[in-house]
């Protein structure tokens, strides 16, 4: 008994030591997708990001994979924010444990990270190193995600240094890789940098047309960053071709949209340094120097090189402007001191050693991938047998498992027969709720035949008062003959006509009576046609009504007292009056006038 409890512990301690040995030896894995999707999430949703990268942070203590991809998670946000302080922390941390854990993967994202941040704060020498090292490492991998978002960034570097030509074919490079991968946004990019470079170059209508095509990708994929950048590069070009008030009406949008939604300060830089060149072409130049003071804050807090020397441009513009030519010349001193620190003599030749360097980098790189592959295939032996202890040790906890699994379904059984017992009184309350709703549906069927029933006998109401209308025409129509016999005294005519006056004098209350019984079965009939018609007399009305309820042309003349002719006239005033083409029949058009209620 004791002999298999010290056998069991030094099992167990066996494979504690060769899980130890294992995790010495076992590279970093990751999955590659969750680090794309977190890159377009940051994009697209930098608050739901920035909780992910959290929570990334807090989950992970070790120092292994998890950790690494957590410190990358929070060096990518900090960058994007533009905190600039935080990205230098995270992404030396990230730099640290990549060499650490030996993992290439992480480091050269770092790199690519850091080409965006020095190419930001004008250090391009350094920027250009880091870009082409990432360069390197993910052209050797093929990797297609990795490698558009890093020819965009050379694209935007080579902008800075007004080298267009070569901008446009990173930025060419780069479109065609996002059309490979179906990265929507990243067309939306290429779109709007193309829009860039021919607004440098003065060619409006192509810049506006490129632009145009950003925004509504952005819109499309509800990038709300990106299409408040559009709408700035759109006011740009609108400003540029002197439509200076549609240039405001967008910066304004723009404006209202990032405050909404928290923008970035890069974003809010180049919205106050279009509304100062805006107040600057509309001679308001007490309001840019306003806007400048605020955009000053901002490019300082961003240490943003690019943008101090714009904001000093509207200055020295602002300056001459006024003809105040000291602060011409001092504003002109400053300009060129502080060009000639970002494109001096200097950073041109670094920029040229960097790319003879890279050759030989990207040499040396290729044969460490082939030296880390064949020690890759000698360690694969040493993780087999690693592998056949886990097998054997995981077996034994198997088998441990499946008998406290027994007696855990031992247990559920119990469970299962009270659950049941629950059931079966679930189903008969189920059928009692069945049974009620039957009986009501019952109930609502023996209504409808109610209803049925007394639509039916209005039917017979108005039909007798349709005989009774009848009936009296008949009589006026023998009033008529009794005027017309002329063998008779004047007296007896008088006393025939009094008679028969006197059995016709309800005629018009029978006719209201038929009008209230037609309400009922027709409701609202009168008033829709009245509204729709307004044009239609009585008489008018009366006929349509007797098309409604489907009554013959005769029957129509008689209650109306009139001949079939008049009938046919009357009925073709009220086509006319509704205006209906001759291919469509008045009785259909009655039919079907939809009655509002």
């Amino acid at each position: 008994m004791h002999k298999g409890k010290y056998l069991s512990i030094f099992s167990f301690l066996l494979f504690l030591l060769s899980c130890s040995d294992a995790l010495k030896e076992v590279p970093v894995t990751f999955d590659k997708d969750e680090i794309e999707t977190f890159d377009s999430l940051v994009s697209l949703d930098i608050h739901s990001a920035q909780i992910k990268a959290k929570e990334a942070l807090a989950t992970s203590t070790g120092v292994d994979s998890l950790r690494l991809k957590a410190l990358y998670f929070n060096a990518r946000i900090s960058i994007q924010l533009g905190d600039f302080e935080n990205f230098m922390k995270y992404g030396d941390a990230t730099l640290q444990l990549s060499d650490s854990l030996q993992s290439p993967f992480f480091k050269n994202k770092i790199h690519e990270l850091l080409g965006r941040y020095y190419t930001q704060h004008n250090e391009y020498p350094k920027a250009l190193e880091y870009y082409l090292l990432a360069e390197n490492y993910f052209e050797t991998l093929k990797d297609n995600h990795n490698l558009s978002s890093i020819y965009n960034g050379l694209g935007i570097l080579y902008f800075d240094l007004k080298e267009y030509e070569k901008s446009k074919q990173y930025f060419n490079k780069a479109y065609h890789l996002y059309v490979q991968i179906g990265d929507k946004r990243g067309e939306g990019i290429f779109y709007a940098n193309m829009g860039n470079v021919y607004n440098i170059n003065a060619m409006y209508d192509e810049a506006l047309t490129y632009q145009q095509k950003s925004y509504y990708v952005f819109k499309s994929i509800h990038d709300t960053t990106n299409m408040i950048s559009s709408m700035i590069n759109l006011s740009n070009i609108k400003a540029q071709t002197g439509k200076i008030d549609e240039a405001i009406e967008q910066l304004d949008t723009a404006f209202e949209l990032s405050e909404a939604n928290k923008s970035t300060l890069r974003l809010k830089e180049r919205i106050l340094l279009n509304y100062a060149l805006l107040y600057l072409s509309l001679k308001k130049y007490d309001k840019a120097k306003k806007i400048l003071r605020e955009h000053d804050i901002v490019t300082d807090s961003l240490e943003y090189i690019s943008g101090k020397l714009d904001a000093i441009d509207v200055r020295i513009d602002i300056a001459n402007a006024e003809k105040d030519f000291e602060d011409v010349a001092a504003y002109t001193i400053a300009f060129y001191q502080l060009k000639d620190s970002v494109y001096g003599a200097q950073t041109k030749q670094k920029i040229e050693e960097l790319k003879w360097q890279n050759e030989f980098d990207k040499s040396r790189l290729e044969s460490e991938l082939l030296q880390s592959k064949y020690q890759i295939e000698k360690e694969r032996g040493t993780y087999l047998s690693y592998t056949i202890v886990l097998v054997i040790l995981l077996s034994l906890v198997i088998i441990s498992l499946v008998w406290v699994l027994y007696k855990n379904i031992r247990n559920n059984l119990k469970i299962s027969k009270i659950s049941n017992e629950k059931l079966q009184e679930q189903v008969k309350t189920e059928q009692l709720t069945i049974e009620n709703e039957r009986a009501e549906n019952e109930i609502l069927k023996l209504k409808a035949v109610q209803q049925t029933t007394e639509l039916d006998a209005k039917n017979r109401e108005i039909t007798s008062i349709n005989l009774q209308l009848l009936a009296k025409n008949k009589i006026m129509t023998d009033i008529s003959k009794v005027v017309d016999r002329k063998n008779k005294s004047v007296s007896a005519i008088e006393k025939d006509l009094k008679s028969i006056v006197f059995q016709n004098q309800n005629q018009e209350k029978e006719w209201e009576q038929f009008k209230e019984v037609f309400e009922k079965i027709h409701p609202g009939f009168f008033d829709t046609i009245k509204l729709k018609y307004p044009q239609l007399s009585a008489t008018d009305l009366r006929i349509c009504a007797y098309i409604k309820i489907r009554m013959s042309l005769n029957e129509t003349a008689n209650l109306l007292n009139i001949t079939l002719q008049s009938l046919h006239t009357s009925r073709y005033r009220i086509r006319k009056k509704l205006n209906l083409p001759s291919e469509i029949s008045l009785d259909d058009f009655i039919h079907e006038i939809e009655v509002v209620q």
